[in-house]
């Protein structure tokens, strides 16, 4: 048995067959030259390319956003943006003039160069950008030599297109994510790609064990062979011996459907994060407790600009419509780190997880604070709205940020009551002072992710440090516990919304410290609850 250790990109253990995938599957992209009665042929073969791309981008983003959601799709919508950029085609087309050279290689070349600028970039959302400027390069070649990425025993008897296989390839891309059906995929093993890539994000979406980071695992196995992910630990086994996965995976049915349909056990909550109106409604089908995160920034990422009262207010509302009644904790707009909004000309930051983000932005931008918060307060007709403030540094900080909404509802002759205001502790001088800011809360959050990183200065999308982003060490479970222990003192409730939560095993451990409220991801929602009943 070999084994692999990598970087964990979706949570989940599995065991099964391999499908081989390959995304560069075309033409060699050599330089050919042409002669100058060729140039309006090749700038056809190009533009015709163009439309094809362009056409089948457009259907991509069609069918993720209904397959998988809003926020996913608008992958391959950039993406189409990138193909389309009038600047980079002109500079393809003048390559074939002036260097008499085939579509194919210039598509290479020129697309390559801007590949190149954008991961020299300091920016990290723009170096992340390189990855679709890839992705654009690798469809167009294909297109232009008619070949298309795929499954390497595809058009054989025995390929299974990834159906209950897990799929190994060089690189998970966003493309290759779309290609297959993913509600059938066990698993996901890659050479390449981060935990921040686009179709890392769509792999945790859907509720996929997946490992990235691997150098050496596509030349190491074949189509059929055996292998066992850990999504939680970033390990692959090959050729793993049936005593190994029993030991790993020690009952593969205990999450059956019928104890998946259950309703969460007494107590307990088993809420979803949301990023949207779509995933809400998706909240409610699968009957989860609630919305225990709505991101309300994703709201202004998508609309690219600053969104005013009424559009705002409208917009919760329909939020609150889609949730039939469970409860939902809106996290005011957490901008910083890897969340930017360009058109705020924020200015640029050497390390922007360690700086203007989350609290400290609401505060210095007291406007967008207060018309989030009125927009919200408004939706107090109907309900009691639950605001919750995102990365608090300490309690002065929260307690700021209490004044401030609590004056809002009063200019607004609104209920007290109405409003529950409560924070996400992220950073290691949250915990600190954690009886201060429980103290002026009417709920607590935990953001698991951000804690874990920041207690343990590690930067998990770096293979180099990712071992040490480990959930399961005795630091973080005393700081856990210690929350726990703040909320049950002065009787407020207190939830988990990262990843941690809906990783197996992990569940049961945050109930019996008392944090009984678990926010996952709508696909992980039945999973945990079919492995509380388990262990109940």
């Amino acid at each position: 048995m070999n084994r692999f250790k990598g970087l964990s990109i979706s949570g989940g253990k599995v065991h099964g067959a391999v499908c081989l995938y390959s995304a560069h599957k075309h033409a060699d992209t050599t330089v050919r030259l042409i002669a100058e009665t060729e140039i309006a042929f090749e700038i056809e073969r190009l533009d015709n390319a163009v439309d094809e791309c362009a056409k089948e981008l457009e259907q991509f983003t069609a069918d993720v956003r209904e397959r998988v959601g809003a926020a996913e799709s608008e992958i391959f919508s950039a993406q189409r943006h990138i193909l389309l950029d009038k600047t980079i085609l002109a500079t393809i087309r003048a390559h074939i003039t002036t260097e008499l050279t085939n579509a194919e290689s210039a598509v290479a070349r020129i697309f390559g160069q801007f590949e190149e600028r954008f991961l020299a970039m300091s920016d990290m959302l723009l170096r992340e950008r390189s990855t679709d400027i890839g992705e654009v390069r690798h469809r167009l070649i294909s297109s232009l030599a008619g070949t298309r990425a795929g499954f390497n025993c595809a058009g054989l008897h025995k390929c299974s297109r990834g159906r209950d296989r897990i799929i190994v390839a060089e690189e998970l891309t966003a493309d290759m994510m779309v290609h297959m059906d993913s509600s059938r995929v066990r698993g996901i093993v890659t050479e390449k790609g981060g935990v921040g890539s686009h179709a890392a994000m769509i792999a945790r979406s859907l509720g996929i064990p997946a490992v990235s980071g691997l150098r050496g695992v596509y030349s190491a196995v074949s189509c059929g062979s055996s292998l066992l992910v850990d999504g939680d630990t970033g390990e692959v086994f090959i050729d793993p011996d049936e005593r190994f996965i029993v030991e790993r995976i020690p009952d593969p049915d205990s999450f059956s459907d019928a104890a998946c349909h259950l309703e969460s056990p007494a107590g307990i909550s088993v809420m979803a994060n949301a990023s949207s109106i779509e995933d809400v409604r998706n909240a409610s089908t699968i009957r989860a407790d609630g919305i225990g995160l709505f991101r309300t920034e994703i709201l202004f990422l998508r609309a690219e600009r600053l969104l005013g009262e009424d559009e705002q207010s409208d917009y919760y509302r329909q939020v609150m419509v889609a949730a039939h009644g469970r409860p939902v904790t809106f996290r005011l707009m957490d901008i910083g780190g890897d969340k930017e909004l360009p058109f705020l000309r924020i200015e640029k930051e050497e390390n922007p997880f360690l700086g203007f983000r989350g609290a400290r932005f609401l505060l210095g931008n007291p406007d967008i604070l207060e018309t989030q918060v009125r927009a919200l307060v408004r939706l107090c007709d109907q309900w009691t709205i639950r605001i919750m403030f995102p990365m608090i540094i300490d309690a002065p900080q929260h307690r700021k940020l209490v004044a401030l909404v609590r004056g809002i509802v009063d200019k607004m002759g609104i209920d007290q009551s109405k409003i529950k205001v409560g924070a996400m502790i992220e950073t290691p001088s949250a915990f600190m002072q954690i009886d201060e800011i429980a103290a002026e809360s009417d709920f607590l959050s935990i953001g698991s992710n951000d804690l874990t990183q920041y207690m343990f200065a590690v930067d998990r999308s770096n293979a180099l440090v990712s071992g040490d982003y480990n959930p399961d060490h005795p630091v973080l479970w005393s700081a856990l516990s210690g929350i726990a222990k703040a909320a049950a003192a002065k009787n407020i409730p207190v939830s988990i919304c990262g990843e941690m939560a809906g990783m197996p095993g992990m569940p049961q451990r945050l109930i019996d410290i008392g944090i009984k409220i678990l926010s996952v991801s709508s696909k992980l929602v039945s999973r945990v609850r079919g492995e509380l009943i388990v262990t109940a």
